[in-house]
């Protein structure tokens, strides 16, 4: 993922799509990349907590969380690629 984007993007993301926001408007607004946002909401969707739930997180939590260091290079993404 090229772009790090700091907690309160994310936050942004988890607000605008629980608002109804497409991807590709998100982006629009928050004047990042559809593909960006498209990849942060499959970090999120794969996570273990709700969009509410990460949305009251603080912002070291979901910095933590979400960190462009590790973008889909998890355990979980290596455990489910064995299948393929």
């Amino acid at each position: 993922m090229a772009n790090k984007l700091d907690p309160m993007d994310l936050k942004q993301i988890l607000t605008l799509h629980l608002d109804g926001y497409s991807n590709r408007k998100i982006g629009s607004v928050l004047g990042i990349s559809r593909n960006t946002v498209n990849t942060y909401m499959q970090l999120f969707a794969g996570s273990e907590y709700s969009f509410q739930e990460l949305l009251g997180f603080e912002t070291s939590a979901l910095s933590e969380l979400f960190s462009s260091y590790t973008p889909l290079d998890t355990v979980r993404h290596n455990e489910l690629m064995l299948y393929f």
